[in-house]
């Protein structure tokens, strides 16, 4: 069974290494480098990274395109409603 372990401190590293030597575990050190803290809507632009078009910002862009277009077509229907309603009263 493989585990992996963040090691917080050297003593607990220290720990697993004496626990290592009693031949309970086997330890293999990697070293892991630091990441920057990054906005949670980072991780899902990945996969649009190199695709034009594809940034967050152009996503928000369409949705913002899409929501006015389907205003305007609700408005025109209400018109339509009303002239039909005045025509027919």
């Amino acid at each position: 069974m493989t585990v992996t372990v963040e090691v917080k401190n050297q003593r607990t590293f220290d720990l697993l290494r004496a626990i290592e030597g009693l031949g309970l575990i086997h330890v293999n050190f990697v070293e892991k480098t630091e990441q920057k803290e990054k906005p949670p809507y980072h991780r899902l632009m990945g996969c649009h990274k190199n695709i034009p078009g594809g940034s967050v910002e152009d996503f928000l862009a369409r949705s913002r395109a899409d929501k006015e277009h389907e205003l305007e077509i609700e408005r025109r229907q209400e018109e339509e409603r009303a002239r039909r309603a005045g025509i027919h009263t």
